[in-house]
């Protein structure tokens, strides 16, 4: 685990966000709602149990696609 974890707390760059808050601070929305969009699957993650692993190239990914059609 010391691994993911380094990898989670080298700052912005890393490819991962650190926490649900570090997402939801980004987003400017609260945790709450963050929370709700990772469980409904609007927010793109990783479920692990009940941790979430949150891909920033795959939030980045899902920002640049918002409101296109499909």
């Amino acid at each position: 685990m010391g691994n993911l974890q380094q990898t989670m707390n080298t700052g912005s760059h890393s490819t991962i966000y650190a926490s649900v808050d570090e997402l939801a601070r980004e987003l400017g929305i609260s945790r709450q709602k963050a929370y709700d969009g990772l469980r409904n699957g609007q927010i793109p993650c990783i479920r692990l149990g009940k941790r979430f692993i949150l891909p920033r190239s795959a939030i980045t990914s899902w920002l640049q696609n918002a409101g296109q059609s499909q």
